[in-house]
């Protein structure tokens, strides 16, 4: 896991090694183990590759980066993990390559400069990567399937730049940036940037399963490789006789996925959260590490939010260090400007990755497991049973969501939304309603529509709405904020449950075995249950997140009043005080229909724009 950056420019050499430089500087947090440039001359431009480097497979230098080979010219600087590089190195020795290290990194090499884009189709793993191929004099960029990794780019009048994070590209100063108010509103909206936007104009994300191609005189093409939905609509749902046979094959193709995900040659770490999936991953891990591994779980003083005694429960049987961290509002209060500061984006999500991978780090941890994408394909949220029913009722609904609204003493919030939404008009829509955390329908419609083409070749509602989770949810903000705050402390967070043969498998399957009495994830509590050897009773979902409700209103409450009585950081978002006021007189008055994660998304951009100063340009 690393950093890695790069600008092609207009031929002021200097200038380009400097910005480079400075992008390297500021992705220590992402490599502090090492760090490399190079610099290519070509006719009329400059390309400058830089590198940090988190050593966690083959540690020696001889896995530096940049990699070249020298037979062809080509340079690779290459961020994540290529999980079958070993089949891809037999296969590629058999071809006659030869190899000098152990590591994945140069299996990368070696396979684009073999097959060239065709080996994007080869590789399972996380990655982002830029490789000039020294014989066509082309810059190949591309990026995983699903977005585990990140990757952003610039072009402009002096050239085209990349780089591992947003803010690394904010730091090389190649060019002014400015807000992109579609990106605020939709941050507004959904607590986190819709991608390929970012929140700068200038700026643009890598979408998952894309490539771009950029020549040597910076002319920039992009390109889709794969797709989730391509993928989906070409294959028949599997022949599966029964229940227990779509059970045996998702165990097999799980721990086939986790068994990938454990290859390393530093201490790996599962985050246990005491729910079916770090209970699962934990489990596995298990039978399969060659050496031992830490369980750490974060639990909360506030009982009704914590799953300590479910993570107790399955790490009594195993044969490894439980480390269970205990955090409390104060502690938090303490963490949050650093933790804010890491923030690349801004993102209501991402602080609990931050607190888990520090504790992680304090404990000589570098690879972590987590349970991201269990829910995704699994139908363990509720958007897979409230989002049919929403739209296909949402009318008669509303005059009954208006009296819940008004009623009900837990959780009302959603009743609200549905009984001020419109008409919605496709399952995207619907989807997009019930994600959102302030509705602004008539913003909605350009992204449901985006979505439901995404969608529309798909077999049925499971797969669609799996497909909107992994597209928007987990793509936007879940594995954007498990990269940006687990590099924050150098930690490298792997997700096996993304792994793609998983991910086709547990698509394919009919919808109605992974549903039993309303409830999703039938398939993996089946799985947990055969696998802990004792009974684990199914229980509600409750998700790992902080008390977030209760600690804004306690401990955090004057860090977050005094940001919102700001008023001058609204004007350079185009954004009006009263807004926050508004919000902070519902906090004041804890009103019931007022949800904390408004109140934590205004507090989060407004912060981001005191630390960046950035401004929309004049009309």
């Amino acid at each position: 896991m690393c950093g890695i950056m790069g600008i092609l420019s207009d031929g002021r050499p200097e200038r380009t090694r400097a910005a480079v430089r400075a992008m390297m500087a500021a992705s220590r947090h992402r490599g502090p183990d090492d760090g490399g440039s190079v610099e290519i001359s070509l006719a009329t431009n400059s390309l400058v590759l830089g590198h940090t480097r988190l050593s966690i497979i083959d540690l020696s230098d001889g896995s530096r980066q940049p990699m070249q080979d020298a037979e062809s010219g080509s340079w690779l600087v290459f961020n994540g993990e290529i999980y079958n590089f070993r089949a891809l190195r037999a296969e590629l020795e058999t071809l006659g390559m030869k190899f000098v290290t152990s590591g994945d990194s140069e299996v990368l090499l070696k396979a684009l400069v073999q097959w060239g884009e065709q080996a994007l189709r080869k590789l399972e793993g996380m990655f982002a990567f830029a490789f000039w191929d020294g014989r066509s004099r082309n810059l190949l960029l591309a990026r995983d399937r699903v977005g585990m990794k990140p990757l952003y780019h610039h072009s402009g009048p002096r050239g085209f730049a990349f780089a591992s994070e947003v803010k690394l590209l904010e730091r090389a100063q190649f060019c002014r940036l400015s807000p992109d108010r579609d990106a605020v509103d939709s941050f507004l909206a959904y607590g986190a940037v819709i991608g390929p936007n970012t929140i700068f104009k200038e700026i643009r994300e890598l979408e998952p399963g894309h490539l771009l191609r950029v020549s040597a005189r910076g002319e920039v093409a992009e390109s889709e490789y794969w797709s989730l939905s391509d993928c989906l609509a070409a294959n028949e749902p599997a022949q599966i006789g029964d229940f227990d046979q779509a059970v045996s094959q998702i165990r097999e193709r799980l721990e086939s996925a986790v068994n990938a995900h454990l290859v390393s040659d530093v201490p790996v770490g599962v985050f246990l959260s005491g729910g079916v999936d770090s209970s699962l991953l934990a489990l596995l891990a298990s039978r399969f590490a060659n050496s031992p591994i830490t369980l750490l779980t974060v639990a909360f003083p506030e009982l009704e939010f914590s799953e300590l005694p479910y993570a107790r429960q399955i790490a009594r049987g195993l044969p490894h260090h439980h480390e269970v961290v205990t955090l409390t509002q104060e502690q938090l209060r303490e963490l949050l400007p650093e933790a804010l500061s890491a923030m690349d984006q801004p993102t209501v999500d991402g602080i609990n990755t931050f607190v888990i991978s520090r504790v992680g780090a304090s404990l000589g941890l570098k690879v972590l497991l987590t349970g991201i994408g269990g829910d995704e394909l699994f139908g363990g949220y509720t958007t897979f049973t409230n989002v049919p029913r929403l739209l296909k009722y949402g009318a008669a609904l509303r005059p009954a969501a208006r009296l819940l609204a008004k009623l009900r003493t837990k959780n009302p919030i959603p009743w609200k939304k549905v009984a001020d939404a419109g008409p919605l008009s496709n399952l995207a829509e619907a989807y997009l309603l019930q994600r959102s955390i302030r509705w602004r329908q008539e913003n909605s419609k350009a992204r449901s529509q985006r979505l439901q083409e995404i969608i529309e070749p798909l077999a049925n509602n499971f797969q669609k709405l799996a497909a909107l989770e992994l597209q928007s949810y987990a793509r936007n903000q879940l594995l954007r904020d498990a990269d940006v705050f687990s590099m924050a402390n150098s930690v490298e967070l792997r997700v096996p449950f993304m792994d793609t043969r998983l991910m086709e498998a547990a698509l394919a399957i009919s919808p109605d075995y992974h549903f039993e009495g309303g409830r999703g994830k039938r398939i993996t509590w089946r799985i947990l249950r055969d696998l802990a050897g004792e009974h684990i009773p199914q229980r509600r979902k409750m998700g790992f997140t902080f008390p977030w409700q209760l600690w804004l209103r306690r401990e955090l409450k004057e860090t977050i009043a005094s940001t919102l009585r700001d008023a001058q950081l609204y004007e350079p978002l185009l954004l009006d005080p009263a807004y926050g006021r508004r919000l902070l007189d519902g906090l004041d008055r804890d009103d019931r229909l007022q949800s904390w994660t408004e109140v934590w998304s205004l507090f989060v951009l407004l912060n981001w724009r005191g630390r960046t100063g950035v401004e929309y340009a004049a009309a």
